[in-house]
């Protein structure tokens, strides 16, 4: 074979090493999971453990779940970020140290003379769906609006149905009796309502100044009402069999009527079966009691407002009543008319049934 003929035959080989060498390189630019390998690093790498505990939404804890993450280029902390580090369940925490970090970004290529781990030993991560998250929320408002206004947290319901508050609310504040503050309120919420919180940012500090946040929500209440069991006709005296008393939720405000006064008073109108029953679907049984309040007699109403009350003084009463009737009254100074139940000859309260049950 003569010198031409030996090199044409080694060209293909030559040509197919170079192209394995050149595959070999790509092949190396590409991690097990699709992301880029690290290659070179802009920079020292710092990544901080968070000392407070972390939430994450998906299932899957990665690393920039439970540290923060300095220095570098902007590829390499996003990269960083993305990598994963355990698989946690809805609702069960699990901890992960400085130890699981160091090691999974040996894995994913960088040397340890490029990173360095700070902070806490430690971080402890919980897992929460967002219908997780929101029960969280309501539970933490429910307790402190139960504390307010004296009533058991069991028998208060709240529910955040904005998905786009709790959104924005759970990526920007932490989830926890500490960070979230229900502010004031003078009277309890019923039905649709917006409530008002002071809550403490994500990285700051317990002495920062908390933010003023509203979501929208629906309160709801238990208690005992009256329910019809059986149609009854105008004039008719309630019997106990006519009714049954149960615990409702309630989401709307109304005069209910006071469930262990029922029996023995008169059906002011038709009530029909499953109605429960208001203070206007019931007279006082006639007796020889005089009314101690007469029309146009000059009364002060007393109007709970939260822990305290507000006496409302000089307001006329439209009608007669004795006490425990439901009168009309008129506010002199706006001149509007409202529902009170008379105390005694020279007081009155708007506190409705629903209050009057919370209040017991």
């Amino acid at each position: 074979m003569n010198e031409l003929e030996h090199q044409q035959s080694l060209r293909p080989r030559h040509q197919l090493t170079l192209a394995h060498a050149w595959a070999g390189m790509i092949v190396m630019l590409f991690a097990t999971n699709g992301l880029l390998c690290h290659v070179a690093v802009a920079g020292n790498l710092v990544l901080t453990m968070n000392t407070d505990r972390s939430t994450v939404t998906d299932g899957t804890v990665r690393v920039g779940d439970v540290a923060k993450i300095e220095g570098g280029s902007t590829t390499d902390r996003r990269l960083i970020a993305r990598l994963d580090l355990d698989a946690i369940h809805d609702g069960e925490p699990c901890l992960v140290s400085q130890r699981q970090v160091n090691t999974r970004l040996l894995l994913a290529g960088f040397s340890r003379d490029e990173f360095q781990v700070i902070g806490a030993s430690a971080t402890s991560v919980v897992s929460a769906s967002p219908g997780h998250q929101s029960k969280q929320i309501s539970s933490i408002i429910e307790s402190q609006l139960g504390q307010q206004f004296g009533i058991d947290a069991k028998r208060i319901d709240i529910r955040l149905e904005n998905q786009t508050q709790l959104e924005s609310f759970v990526n920007q504040f932490e989830i926890s009796t500490r960070t979230i503050s229900l502010a004031p309120r003078n009277d309890f919420p019923i039905g649709r309502t917006r409530l008002q919180l002071q809550c403490i940012a994500k990285g700051t500090t317990q002495t920062s100044i908390p933010h003023q946040v509203w979501l929208d929500a629906t309160v709801g209440l238990s208690m005992r009402v009256a329910v019809a069991k059986e149609p009854i006709s105008r004039g008719v005296n309630i019997t106990d069999s006519m009714f049954q008393i149960v615990d409702r939720t309630m989401t709307s405000r109304a005069d209910f009527v006071d469930a262990n006064s029922v029996a023995g008073r008169a059906a002011s109108r038709y009530i029909a079966p499953g109605t429960i029953l208001l203070a206007n679907h019931l007279i006082t049984t006639q007796t020889a009691t005089q009314p101690i309040v007469r029309r146009n007699d000059l009364i002060d109403v007393v109007i709970r407002a939260g822990a305290g009350e507000i006496r409302l003084k000089n307001a006329r009463a439209m009608e007669p009543g004795r006490a425990g009737d439901t009168i009309e009254v008129l506010n002199p100074k706006s001149g509007k008319r409202f529902n009170a139940e008379v105390v005694s000859a020279n007081l009155a309260t708007v506190a409705p049934a629903w209050q009057r049950s919370i209040v017991r």
